[in-house]
């Protein structure tokens, strides 16, 4: 009888490590890493339920700050017009503002920089009744100008800053918006209430107005000016992502890492309507699904494909100030010193492939990767079965 040899491991070859060790660093990059703790950042948001700044409140959402080690701490004033003296009053590290309030914030000469531009078209749709578009015949397919023609005589309700917007729209085709229209100026919710009940039968409106007044009272977009169409008012620096200067010249990494993470979440709009609605729905319990899907799908193609800032375009936007308030006075003023364009520059070489994005590929590499592992193992028991004989 044979004698038989006592029992030892079977030890991987060299190269079946190597091939493990690769298989195991694929499989675990697959999935989106958690930070456990992160750098604490305030950021100061004017109004904490506003999709304008749907780029932030995805990469939030998504997790992507905490995947880039820092935690965000909101910073939300009693009233959005409160936002610029929190800022001057250093209760921030960052903040996400609409042009009047950074416009502002420059014209004072309070040490805030420009990082990232979070919306490129301007944000407000002109919706109308779909009883008044079949009675004109009017529709998204004939030309601009004969669109805004079709409205003569129509009562468009409008809330008190945007008339500056609208006034731009009708003057791109040669027209004089009041000379067409007949303006009712609203207040928040009052447009849509005035809409419901027949008081007006357009608006001029942004989120949340306008995406409730299609899901719900059958409004239909008859200029969309979230899409570009309209050519004064698209590829423009609307909403931006800015630093306290004292607060970048000590974290310049985590102001790097903040940017990465909304230039991810611009990706990710772009990739996958879907996951973004989900990861608002989840961030927004009591928001009506429907709303947010249609507000996702106006506002995509306003948001940047890649997170970046130009100083070039703050004059621009001092030209759409609001109406009824007072414009600031950037005479004088060196904007290029307000405005750092290497953090996105280096935020967005070393950004990360969404997950909704890279989702198919990594799930071939799981896939290969499971395959490869196993034919290893079985290889391996192979060779311990002959070892024991």
């Amino acid at each position: 009888m044979a004698k038989r040899l006592p029992r030892t491991p079977a030890h991987p070859a060299p190269r079946e490590k190597a091939v493990r060790a690769l298989l195991v660093t694929a499989m675990l990059a697959a999935f989106p890493a958690t930070a456990v703790a992160g750098e604490k950042m305030r950021v100061l948001v004017p109004d904490d339920d506003n999709l304008q700044y749907m780029a932030f409140w995805l990469a939030k959402g998504a997790g992507y700050f905490e995947q880039e080690g820092l935690e965000v701490e909101l910073v939300v004033p009693p009233a959005p017009r409160g936002a610029p003296k929190l800022f001057v009053d250093h209760q921030a590290d960052a903040a996400v503002l609409p042009p009047p309030m950074y416009l502002e914030l420059i014209a004072a000469k309070v040490p805030i920089v420009l990082a990232a531009n979070l919306l490129k078209n301007d944000p407000i749709e002109l919706v109308v009744r779909r009883s008044v578009l079949a009675d004109r015949k009017l529709s998204d397919a004939l030309p601009l100008r004969d669109r805004l023609l079709g409205l003569r005589g129509i009562r468009l309700g409008v809330a008190p800053h945007p008339p500056t917007r609208l006034r731009a729209l009708f003057s791109s085709q040669g027209l004089e918006a009041e000379a067409v229209l007949s303006l009712v100026i609203l207040h928040g919710n009052e447009q849509n209430d005035a809409f419901r009940q027949g008081k007006v039968d357009a608006l001029y409106a942004h989120t949340p107005f306008v995406e409730q007044a299609i899901v719900h009272d059958d409004a239909v977009v008859l200029v969309n000016q979230s899409g570009g169409e309209v050519s004064v008012l698209k590829d423009r620096q609307i909403h931006v992502f800015a630093f306290e200067r004292r607060f970048l010249d000590a974290h310049r990494e985590d102001a790097v890492a903040a940017v990465r993470a909304i230039a991810r979440a611009e990706r990710l709009v772009h990739a996958s309507a879907a996951q973004s609605v989900d990861v608002l729905a989840r961030a927004f319990p009591a928001r009506d699904r429907r709303e947010l899907e249609k507000i996702v799908a106006l506002y995509t193609p306003a948001i940047p494909d890649v997170a970046e800032v130009d100083s070039d375009k703050i004059q621009s936007a001092l030209a759409f100030f609001p109406d009824g308030m007072k414009k600031p006075d950037l005479s004088g003023v060196d904007l290029a010193a307000y405005v750092d364009t290497s953090i996105a520059e280096r935020a967005n070489s070393l950004v990360r492939p969404s997950w909704a994005g890279a989702r198919a590929w990594w799930m071939w590499v799981g896939a290969l990767g499971a395959a490869l592992l196993g034919a290893v193992a079985v290889r391996g028991a192979r060779k311990a079965n002959g070892a024991r004989r």
